[in-house]
């Protein structure tokens, strides 16, 4: 679908469909051509960002449970007051200056105010002609079933716990042909930067549960096939898992020594020595990759963050 994979996995009864699709105009066509008539018996979102989960509400419109992360529940409902006034305060603690700030703040306003929208759209409100990617619409859903630990599915499938790009994120396995279903997790030629997010009143620390997830999907039984969320399937599944990881192993030392070289300082100090020209253009994506590391080096006990500061240990 566009820039989104969806995948149907079928045997002789059931029919699987893992990730809803995302909400762009004939979305729903394109799903009702691929089924052929069929109804599946299920539809897992491996999380809940609008470009999977975007969907969610018209298939359990159409009676088809819709199965997501417990975790995932607060995103697939929709972005809250909460979530924007958050993601503000941390902006503001990060160390930027004053024009940055109220330059990024602006942007999590009019975020606000298209969460806002969402809620009540039923047309396509961004500019462009509604098709994917110039503009996704999101009716936010509570999920019909909900999973923390791995669960079985129809089609000898199980979805499996894997937070780190979101809070309650998921793959989906089919041991019985050593496929991987990645969804975000695992991607051909991109390593993903897990964002800056909340979970439960705290900030969630993304990429150290993203490596966690990575690392436990090393460990298992060798895959054959991955097939993600973006991109065309692959076969060297092992091989990217093991790439991704020393790619962060290196830059969280490279991170390491720039915080002994730079001595104590916030966030977006560090950010924009270690990115000096790009850092304004992507804040989002470059905040999030250094905090990322940073919390790292934490919680390996390398560095701390004392009234705003960080330090090597």
């Amino acid at each position: 679908m566009a820039y989104n994979s969806v995948y149907l996995v079928s045997d002789a009864d059931d029919l699987v469909v893992i990730d809803t699709g995302p909400d762009y105009r004939g979305a729903t066509q394109v799903l009702v051509e691929a089924l052929a008539g069929r109804t599946p018996s299920l539809v897992v979102a491996t999380h809940g960002h609008l470009d999977h989960a975007g969907l969610g509400r018209w298939w359990q419109e159409r009676g088809v449970p819709v199965l997501a992360g417990t975790d995932d529940v607060p995103q697939t409902l929709g972005h809250t007051d909460r979530d924007i006034d958050d993601l503000e305060a941390f902006v503001a603690a990060c160390g930027a200056p004053r024009a940055v700030i109220a330059e990024v703040q602006g942007g999590l306003e009019q975020r606000r105010t298209w969460s806002h929208a969402m809620r009540r759209a039923t047309t396509w409100r961004q500019p462009g002609d509604g098709r994917w990617p110039t503009a996704l619409r999101y009716h936010p859903f509570e999920p019909a079933r909900t999973v923390t630990e791995p669960e079985p599915l129809p089609c000898g499938l199980t979805a499996v716990p894997a937070p780190g790009h979101t809070p309650g994120n998921l793959v989906v396995v089919h041991k019985g042909q050593h496929a991987l279903f990645s969804g975000d997790t695992l991607l051909p030629e991109i390593t993903p930067t897990p964002a800056i997010q909340f979970h439960g009143g705290a900030r969630f620390p993304s990429l150290p549960r993203f490596l966690d997830s990575l690392g436990a999907l090393a460990r298992q039984s060798p895959w054959k096939r991955c097939y993600p969320g973006h991109g065309e399937p692959f076969g060297d599944v092992h091989d990217v898992i093991k790439a991704n990881l020393e790619q962060a192993r290196v830059r969280t030392a490279r991170l390491h020594t720039d915080l002994r070289e730079a001595g104590p300082s916030p966030l977006y100090t560090l950010a924009e020595r270690v990115y000096p020209r790009a850092l304004r253009r992507r804040f989002w994506q470059i905040i999030a990759t250094v905090q990322g590391h940073l919390d790292v080096l934490a919680e390996e006990g390398r560095a701390a963050c004392s009234d705003g500061r960080w330090r090597a240990m």
